[in-house]
């Protein structure tokens, strides 16, 4: 290390021009920066069932849709009518759109003579005004349309959007898309505050919207908040200067990395310029002090230099190594977005220390020396720093014991906190409580029924299979016996509609009823419909009469309760259905539900593959076997506290807070290799361990300080996201961090003192 620091500073400015054409060509590189919301692109691209689905949607249509809400006194009333019907024209005539669903759709099916006839509800309405009342209880009353497109009340009604289904929709299209039609209803006459939004699509404009503020706002006031933490830790400039410098070239490499790997910034990569610029400030932070340090131990600038940048680069090499395979870790999870987040942080940290190690050095010897510690105006922030020191010196010397059988108190707290924990996913729970689609997604909760959705494929062996009546009758039982699931409010199909038309043509002609349908029956009712050009008979049975759609609507938009009703489902129809047909339950939340298992799972072997490589770091780096074991003690407590505390005093947990756990393991660990790192290298100049203590406090433990409060000073400001993933980053992360800096300065002190890590020492007496 000592060689590279002499290199760098030796041929400082050719380095400096290297370093300002890579930057340069970052820059560019940045300039090209796409965003991406995209299903596919973010967590389902790798799924072989998605692929499956996206063949079902070209023949049947999606469940991805635009829906809009509204609330009209009366809906029934020629001025409500005219303008819904210019909405639903000019929506239609946009090119993107394929279909759209209203009231204005509703039709009176009637037998007259023993021929079907046809009349719109709303053409009713306008003909016959004094009716209207009567037509909408009349749909309030019908299981198929109440709670629909028609609220239980009456008084809100519902506009359903299907876009065409495309491979090259651009996401960025998304949102103008959105705008416009939002225009065309205000535009035609409605109150743009009384709109309101649900479906996949308005959710994924909405994760675009928080991924441009990640980037564009969130990113500029954690560097505010970065620079003004470390002056008033420092209450000096130099430090601030050389972490912006540093930072700033550390973060635009990876961001341009990540843009030439992935062509694309998500979500989620959004967070990594504040993450990487959080920890290279962690790495400059400690360069600093260590430097400053040798500067106030009479040490000539040169040699305080090459002496504070090897020591403490050894340790940073070290802990981004660790951090590294913490990050990388998240590689293990089954999803493109978590997969990218790992590989952009994993690349990052290497990228952040090694422009820490070479631009730091130079800065150093480009600048004065800086007046020694407690001289200036720096002195009341180093005194209230030594005083904090001197106090957990103290304690951890008087009262090892103590310390470590409270911490084992909290750790047993802690367990029964984590297996507490239960887990469940829902994207639009992960926006903030007055997000505009949170609030819309209550609105819609109160006055619709779910407008979530599973779709349940049944496919009969042949052609026309499923016009045989016995076959048809089995269906409809299965579809009564889905209401039965609790995740369920409504079953809709095309039995609905087969049935409905057969007691138009039957009614009450036997004594029990209805007389049974027979094959001829159900074929003529499929005809004609597909000879009235029914939209909706497309989107539940195919040409062929082999395959059709059975769509759930769920009271829950969780990914665990689409998951669970699916797989009751998939249960129930195996039981009532038997292998005469084969059964398929798919759609976005139904793979979602199924894709957060494996996301769970993929994180726990994550976690276990970070534990592992870091534990093998760490007995590398303090070549100790016993050590190594004992250092991962201080690191478990953190991710510990994290679980009991969300276990304790959380319901659900959301999936997406595993990723604080990795993240905090990945950070934390640093700390405690740059603890023991120095300690053990004290314990080489002397035997006595207080004294090994002292000194390691005195150079490690100020740096611990400092770099926590910049650390949780740094992801603080991720909790005004509006988005979950982003806002744990900013509340989550910082209660870990601050219990890895209580286990770093007090557990791993009192573990010392009662005999835990031995170190060889070559020093005198």
């Amino acid at each position: 290390m000592e060689n590279y620091i002499r290199f760098v500073v030796r041929y400082r400015f050719l380095v400096l021009g290297l370093l300002l054409l890579i930057t340069i060509i970052s820059g560019v590189v940045l300039s090209n920066v796409r965003l991406s919301g995209s299903i596919s692109d973010l967590f389902l691209g790798e799924s072989p069932r998605f692929h499956r689905y996206l063949e079902r949607v070209k023949e049947f249509g999606s469940d991805a849709f635009i829906i809009i809400a509204f609330e009209e006194e009366n809906l029934f009333s020629k001025p409500s009518i005219e303008k819904l019907k210019i909405v639903a024209g000019k929506i239609k005539a946009l090119p993107r759109v394929k279909t759209v669903k209203s009231i204005l759709d509703l039709q009176e099916v009637r037998v007259i003579d023993g021929f079907p006839k046809a009349d719109h509800y709303v053409d009713l309405a306008m003909k016959y005004p004094m009716r209207s009342g009567k037509i909408l209880d009349k749909l309030r009353s019908d299981p198929l349309i109440s709670g629909l497109l028609i609220s239980k009340d009456g008084r809100h009604s519902m506009v359903v959007i299907e876009l065409a289904f495309s491979e090259k929709r651009s996401d960025q299209d998304l949102p103008p898309l959105v705008d416009e039609i939002l225009n065309i209803f205000e535009d035609s006459g409605f109150d743009r505050a009384n709109l309101h939004q649900a479906g996949q699509i308005p959710i994924l404009v909405e994760m675009l919207k928080q991924t441009q503020f990640n980037v564009g706002r969130l990113f500029p006031i954690v560097c505010l908040v970065l620079f003004v933490t470390v002056y008033i830790l420092f209450q000096r400039f130099w430090p601030v200067f050389i972490t912006l410098i540093v930072t700033f070239i550390g973060v635009t490499w990876t961001m341009a990395f990540a843009i030439l790997l992935f062509g694309q910034i998500n979500i989620l990569t959004a967070m990594t310029p504040g993450i990487i610029m959080i920890i290279a400030f962690s790495d400059v932070i400690h360069l600093c002090g260590s430097y400053h340090m040798e500067i106030s131990k009479g040490e000539r600038k040169e040699q305080a230099i090459e002496k504070s940048c090897s020591e403490v680069g050894a340790a940073c090499f070290f802990t981004s190594i660790t951090t590294f395979f913490g990050f990388i870790s998240l590689a293990l999870v089954p999803a493109p977005v978590t997969r990218q987040m790992g590989v952009v942080l994993g690349v990052g940290v290497g990228l952040a220390l090694i422009i820490a190690m070479t631009l730091t050095p130079i800065i150093f010897s480009l600048m004065k020396a800086p007046k020694p510690l407690r001289v200036g105006a720096a002195s009341k922030v180093q005194l209230l720093l030594y005083e904090a020191i001197d106090f957990v010196v103290h304690l951890t010397r008087k009262r090892p014991w103590v310390i470590v059988t409270t911490f084992a108190a909290l750790l047993v707290l802690t367990v029964v906190g984590v297996t507490r924990i239960e887990f469940e996913t829902d994207i639009t729970k992960r926006l903030a409580k007055d997000n505009p689609i949170r609030v819309d997604s209550r609105y819609f909760s109160e006055h619709f029924d779910g407008t979530s959705y599973v779709d349940i494929f049944v496919e009969a062996p042949e052609p026309n299979g499923l016009i045989d009546p016995e076959l048809f009758s089995r269906v409809s039982s299965y579809q009564n016996a889905l209401l039965n699931i609790p995740e369920v409010d409504k079953a809709i199909s095309v039995v609905d509609l087969i049935t409905h038309i057969h007691r138009l043509f039957n009614p009450g002609k036997t004594e029990g009823g209805v007389r049974p349908m027979t094959e001829g029956d159900i074929s003529n009712y499929l005809f004609m419909f597909r000879m009235a050009g029914s939209e909706d008979l497309k989107s539940m049975i195919d040409n062929d009469n082999k395959t059709m759609r059975l769509r759930l609507h769920l009271n829950d938009s969780g990914f665990f309760a689409a998951h669970r009703a699916s797989q009751k489902a998939l249960a129930a129809g195996q039981a009532i259905l038997g292998d005469k047909v084969q059964i398929e339950v798919t759609g976005i939340l139904a793979l979602f539900g199924e894709w957060v298992e494996g996301f769970i799972e993929g994180q726990k072997k994550g976690l276990i593959f970070a534990f592992l490589t870091i534990l093998m770091m760490m007995i590398i780096a303090l070549r100790s076997f016993t050590g190594g074991l004992w250092a991962m003690l201080p690191n478990i407590i953190p991710l510990l506290v994290l679980g009991g505390y969300v276990g304790w005093f959380w319901d659900l947990v959301d999936s997406d807070t595993l990723l604080v756990a990795t993240i905090a393991i990945g950070i934390s660990v640093d700390d405690t290799i740059h603890f023991l790192f120095r300690y053990r290298f004290e314990r080489e100049r002397t035997r006595d361990i207080d004294i090994a203590l002292d000194r390691t406090f005195h150079f490690s433990g100020r740096a611990i300080m400092i770099t926590s409060v910049i650390l949780v000073a740094g992801f603080a400001p991720f909790a005004i996201s509006d988005y979950f993933s982003v806002k744990i980053m900013g509340t989550l992360l910082p209660i870990a961090l601050a219990a890895a800096m209580a286990t770093d300065l007090l557990l791993i002190p009192a573990m010392i003192k009662l005999g835990a890590f031995r170190f060889r020492t070559r020093g005198p007496q």
